[in-house]
C-alpha cells in the first residue's frame, strides 16, 4: 500500500544511499526459515518482509504515512480525494436502488483516513445514505487495528465503523456495498522471474523461465535461480512476447484477492485505485521490472537491505485484474487514469474561489494546488489508474468515466 510510491509521479522520491538500520524481527524470521527449510520464493520473502507478525513493515509501529515518514498518499495531499469518491459512491448507491442497509469496505485501510473521509462527506451531503451506511476498515497491519478512539472516529456512532483484519467471508454481511482500495494491490507479494531463453527463428523450442528465490549466501540474503515454483507463472506470462534476459514480476495474489472480494458483497462495486499498466504495456518486450523499495521519501531497488523497515511495491497489471474479476462474477465497469476519473466525478467542483480576504487566500490557494496535484498530467493524475468492477448489476454507467474511459487498452 503506500501513496505516490512510484518512480513516475509528481512527488516521486529520489534514490540515494540508505543508512543500515537495525535488523528487524521480520528479517530474523526470514533467516530462520531459510536455515530450516532452504531457499524461499521472493513472494514468500516479500510477504514476510511486509507482514510478518511481529516486525514486518506494515505490522510494526513505525510511521509510514506523511511528509516526515516514508510516503504520502492522495488523501494526505487533499481531502477532496475522499470527497469526490464519496460523491461517486452515492451514485453507486442510487444505481443499486438506494438500499436501506449499505456497506462501504475500505481494504488496506491503514490509518482509515480515506474511508473516514468518505463517511464524513456522506454524513455532510447525503444524510439518507449516511443512515444506511456502515464503514468497515480492513487491514492486516497493526495500524489497521487502531483503537476506536482515533481522531475523527468519535464523531460517528459506535456501530458506524467496524475494523477487521480480512475481508468479510460471506456476502450476507454486505448484501449491497462497495469495496474500495487505494494503493493496496501494489503491495501484494510477487514472484520474480528471469526469461533465460526464448525460441530462435525456426526453433520450435519453448521459452525457458527461471524463478528468483531468496537464500543465504555468505551469511547475507541473496537471490538464486531455480525452477518456477508453480506452473501458474508460465501460464500467466504465456500471452506476452518476453525477450531473453528480461526480468519480470508476477502478482498471483491479485486474482485471489478479487475472488475474496466478490464473496464479500452480494450486489455492488469493487474500486481499485493504484499505479500500474495494462498487461501488454507492463510486460512489453524488454521492459524492466517495476519493483521499487521506499524509505523516507527515497527509492531504491535493493529489497534485501533494511528488511522490514522499507516498503516494497510493484506496478499492478490491470488487464489481469479485469480478466480475473470476470472469472469470479465481477464485470468491468470502467478503467481510466486518476485524472480522468476525478474530473468525471466532479473534483473541479471542489475548487474554491479566492475571496480577496487576506486571512483565507493562502488556504484557498493551497487547497486548489492540492487538487491540481491529484489530477496533474504526467504526474499522479496519469500514473495512478482507477479500475471499477460490478456484481449483480446490468452495465451501470458512472460519472467517473464520463470524461474519458480507457477499457479498450486492457
Amino acid at each position: 500500500m503506500a501513496g505516490n510510491r512510484n518512480d513516475m509521479g509528481a512527488r516521486a522520491p529520489k534514490a540515494r544511499t540508505l543508512p543500515v538500520l537495525d535488523t528487524s524481527k521480520a528479517e530474523r524470521e526470514i533467516v530462520r526459515r531459510i536455515n530450516a527449510d532452504g531457499p524461499m520464493t521472493f513472494a514468500e520473502f516479500m510477504d514476510l518482509a511486509l507482514y510478518a507478525e511481529p516486525g514486518g513493515y506494515y505490522t510494526s509501529t513505525e510511521g509510514r504515512w506523511g511528509t516526515g515518514a516514508d510516503y504520502v498518499t492522495s488523501i494526505d495531499i487533499s481531502p477532496a480525494f475522499a470527497r469526490v469518491f464519496a460523491r461517486q459512491i452515492e451514485e453507486m448507491w442510487r444505481v443499486m436502488g438506494s438500499p436501506c442497509a449499505f456497506s462501504i469496505i475500505e481494504a488496506g485501510a491503514g490509518r482509515g483516513w480515506f474511508g473516514r473521509g468518505i463517511l464524513d462527506t456522506i454524513e455532510e451531503l447525503f444524510p439518507e445514505l449516511y443512515d444506511a451506511t456502515t464503514l468497515t476498515l480492513v487491514d492486516r497491519g497493526i495500524e489497521g487495528a487502531a483503537p476506536e478512539s482515533e481522531v475523527g472516529e468519535e464523531r460517528h456512532k459506535v456501530d458506524k465503523i467496524v475494523r477487521l483484519t480480512e475481508l468479510p467471508e460471506a456476502s450476507a454481511s454486505a448484501p449491497f456495498g462497495v469495496i474500495i482500495s487505494n494503493e493496496l494491490i501494489d503491495s501484494f507479494p510477487v514472484h520474480r522471474l528471469l526469461v533465460e531463453s526464448v525460441p530462435k527463428d525456426g526453433d520450435t523450442g519453448k521459452r525457458v523461465l527461471k524463478e528468483y528465490y531468496v537464500d543465504l549466501v555468505d551469511g547475507a540474503l541473496a537471490e538464486v535461480l531455480k525452477e518456477p515454483s508453480t506452473p501458474e507463472l508460465s501460464e500467466y506470462l504465456a500471452p506476452f512476447e518476453l525477450v531473453e534476459g528480461q526480468r519480470v514480476d508476477v502478482n498471483l495474489g491479485a486474482a485471489k484477492w478479487l475472488a475474496r472480494a466478490a464473496l464479500s458483497i452480494g450486489t455492488g462495486f469493487v474500486i481499485s485505485i493504484d499505479y500500474g499498466l495494462p498487461g501488454a504495456d507492463l510486460y512489453a518486450p524488454g521492459r524492466v521490472s517495476t519493483l521499487v523499495c521506499h524509505w523516507r521519501h527515497t527509492i531504491n531497488d535493493s529489497p534485501y537491505l533494511n528488511v522490514g523497515h522499507q516498503d516494497i511495491t510493484t506496478h499492478v497489471d490491470f488487464s489481469n485484474m479485469a480478466v480475473a474479476g470476470r472469472g469470479v462474477g465481477l464485470e468491468l465497469t470502467g478503467f481510466t487514469t486518476q485524472k480522468n476519473f476525478l474530473i468525471g466525478a466532479g473534483i473541479l467542483d471542489e475548487l474554491q474561489t479566492v475571496t480577496g480576504e487576506e486571512t483565507s487566500e493562502v488556504e484557498i490557494v493551497r487547497h486548489n494546488r492540492s487538487i491540481q496535484e491529484l489530477i496533474m498530467p504526467g504526474g499522479m493524475g496519469d500514473t495512478f489508474k482507477v479500475l471499477v468492477q460490478h456484481k449483480g448489476l446490468d452495465a451501470p454507467a458512472l460519472k467517473g468515466f464520463e470524461f474519458k474511459e480507457m477499457s479498450k487498452y486492457l
